[in-house]
């Protein structure tokens, strides 16, 4: 019994380390990219008529990467999507 609750409990851990991982290197390429130049905090809520969706924000975020020319990786592109909405959106993800 000891064996599986600690293996359920590494498991938990090593799930939330990769979720805030992922994460963190969202919020660093936020960052980096200084994307607080265009936009402030009350840019990241949800509207009906911008971003209402987990789809959604996918798109805004790919269409502000190419249009600053981040030269982000697809995979840093889903990070940062993940950032933002697990900061500000909470939309269930879509995957």
């Amino acid at each position: 019994m000891h064996l599986i609750q600690s293996l359920a409990v590494s498991t938990m851990l090593l799930v939330s380390t990769l979720f805030s991982s992922e994460d963190e290197n969202g919020a660093q390429l936020f960052n980096d990219a200084k994307c607080m130049r265009c936009h402030s905090s009350t840019h990241f809520k949800p509207k009906a008529n911008k971003v209402s969706s987990f789809p959604k924000l996918q798109k805004s975020v790919n269409a502000c990467a190419i249009n600053t020319n981040t030269a982000w990786f697809d995979e840093e592109t889903k990070e940062v999507v993940h950032y933002l909405n697990n900061k500000y959106y909470k939309f269930k993800e879509v995957k």
